[in-house]
């Protein structure tokens, strides 16, 4: 109580009765004291904002239209939509799992990454050129996943999150014979809420990838998040690159870029950050989206800090007491870590190298 009181003067602030539940329960019943972090629950409040903002996404995208949540996945052929409804269906299997075996840590943790990672930090931005699509066949079946999903996910949440997942719920469409309350509703089973593709996960991966990759080309030349920018996509699987120029949209949208497909075999523009994403070459022509000096300047002094971590690391792998005494998988993350880093270098010096050519 002393230490509290001296380290919160003024007292916690109210973050809310379902951010401090889900904290509670996202820790291991095997803990036998909790050291209870307010960052935590931070963490949690702003995940239950996350979830209503993602609920007025949608219900922004669902005015006009008549598509209501009924229980049953649509059927769909937009690439987003069949991969949304298979990352569904493996949440509710994690979190039914979880509750089952009494282990609501790793319920809280399935549905928390999925909601975040997958339902608002992709299905939610792929979405948008979708509902825009000049086929009303592709815009209506994006609706259809869209409020399916959300609701699905609500109901998911409901023991773990009741007040906000109650009061999202209420003001969705529901087809004529539903439940009245999100708490009475039935718990989503597996096999009945999603539908499992692996296939559309693994053309979703790429996606990802090339997706990551280009922002992290963006990031590491401090490039304007708005900014537009030259993007070349190469790789010589005729099947990847068909299936890049189908999600062109998706990619254009994420990316914020111009997009385009030369051969393997063109000559690169001078001046070009690379990245590599699966068996696709992403190229960021970087000629008049960077002042030389000033990127330099920068690279340089990336390289510099970058080079003081590489020594620290490097004698703490020299080090023979640490390598014997450390856990193994410590040792093997510090590898992993200067693995990383080395890399990290080269490009650097390659980008340094450009520079100065």
């Amino acid at each position: 109580l002393k230490y509290l009181k001296k380290t919160y003067p003024d007292g916690f602030q109210a973050y809310g009765a379902d951010a401090l539940r889900f904290t509670l329960l996202s820790y291991s019943p095997q803990t036998r004291r909790i050291a209870l972090s307010l960052k935590r629950i931070e963490g949690h409040r702003n995940f239950c904002n996350k979830l209503w903002n993602a609920a007025r996404y949608g219900m922004m995208q669902l005015e006009g239209s008549d598509a209501r949540a009924s229980g049953t996945p649509p059927q769909v052929s937009a690439l987003p939509n069949r991969w949304i409804l298979s990352r569904l269906e493996r949440a509710v299997r994690a979190s039914s799992q979880g509750l089952d075996e009494y282990r609501v840590d790793d319920a809280t943790s399935a549905l928390y990454h999925f909601v975040w990672g997958e339902l608002c930090d992709w299905y939610l931005e792929l979405s948008k050129p979708l509902m825009g699509s000049d086929d009303p066949a592709v815009a209506a079946e994006t609706r259809a996943t869209l409020i399916h999903v959300l609701e699905s996910t609500l109901r998911l949440l409901h023991p773990m999150i009741p007040f906000i997942t109650e009061e999202i719920w209420q003001r969705i469409p529901h087809e004529e014979g539903r439940a009245k309350a999100c708490a009475v509703a039935a718990y989503p089973r597996s096999g009945i809420e999603g539908r499992l593709d692996e296939t559309t996960e693994h053309s979703m991966s790429l996606l990802q990838s090339v997706v990551i990759a280009t922002r992290t080309i963006r990031a590491e030349h401090d490039l304007p998040p708005r900014q537009e920018v030259p993007l070349q996509l190469r790789t010589d699987d005729s099947a990847t690159r068909s299936a890049l120029q189908a999600q062109a949209a998706a990619i254009t949208t994420l990316c914020r870029a111009e997009l385009s497909f030369p051969e393997t075999s063109d000559a690169r523009p001078k001046r070009t950050a690379t990245a590599v994403a699966g068996n696709v070459t992403v190229l960021v022509p970087l000629e008049g989206l960077v002042d030389d000096e000033k990127e330099r300047q920068r690279l340089a002094r990336d390289l510099t800090k970058l080079q003081k971590d590489l020594l620290v690391t490097r004698k703490k792998l020299g080090n023979e007491k640490f390598v014997a005494r450390a856990p193994a998988e410590v040792v093997a993350k510090e590898r992993e870590r200067l693995a990383n880093m080395e890399q990290r270098e080269q490009s650097l010096q390659d980008a340094l190298g450009q520079l100065q050519n």
